[in-house]
């Protein structure tokens, strides 16, 4: 009696096998795209290309402004909002393990403020930007507006309403100059805090 010959069936099978992962990722790629670095405003290949000199801006604003960012809402301030460096974000860093407190806020009535001090007399903050963002999904920036100088050292957002709740982050871009009178090239710095937003806080006054 002569054996069956079950190799075709073997090989065919791989092949679907092959060709059914291909369309699973191939999906699952659609569906999670490569998210661009949303936190520096570029693609991920020029932030990459780039980030020797975002360092060095980040380093500089650094030198020469002391500064305290945090938020607030009717009831009073909320506490444990860090905002740092994104480069030094653990999300970003897996050589870093310090976790980063995250605010729990409502979804109205918040405010972010921004304390200024210069250690440089000829330097000028130009303008700030607030915007909110997705940890996980791409193209979900949400520009949040510009801050409003209120006074001399104080920068201030208009009252947030309609946040989407869950957890996302805040981000904020600071652009500023170093030398006013002699015109220098405006220069970037930036900050991020991750941020639980849900219908009912408890505030830490």
């Amino acid at each position: 009696m002569k054996e069956k010959n079950y190799w075709p069936h073997a090989i065919i099978g791989v092949l679907l096998f092959g060709v059914f992962m291909v369309s699973v990722s191939i999906t699952i790629a659609m569906k999670n795209p490569i998210q661009d670095e949303n936190t520096y405003f570029a693609k991920k290949r020029i932030v990459d290309e780039n980030i020797n000199e975002i360092i060095k801006e980040q380093t500089l604003f650094h030198n020469i402004y002391d500064y305290k960012i945090w938020l607030s809402d009717e009831k009073g301030i909320y506490a444990n909002n860090s905002f740092i460096f994104p480069y030094y974000a653990p999300a970003n860093r897996p050589d870093i393990k310090a976790k980063i407190p995250t605010s729990i806020i409502s979804p109205n009535g918040v405010r972010l403020h921004i304390e200024l001090h210069k250690k440089l007399s000829s330097a000028r903050i130009n303008r700030i930007w607030f915007y909110l963002d997705s940890n996980r999904e791409a193209d979900k920036l949400q520009n949040l507006g510009e801050l409003t100088n209120v006074e001399n050292n104080l920068w201030e957002s208009e009252v947030l309403t309609n946040l989407p709740l869950g957890r996302w982050k805040f981000v904020i871009e600071i652009s500023y100059e170093t030398d006013i009178e002699q015109n220098s090239t405006e220069l970037k710095a930036y900050f991020e805090s991750p941020v639980f937003i849900k219908d009912k806080v408890d505030n830490a006054l």
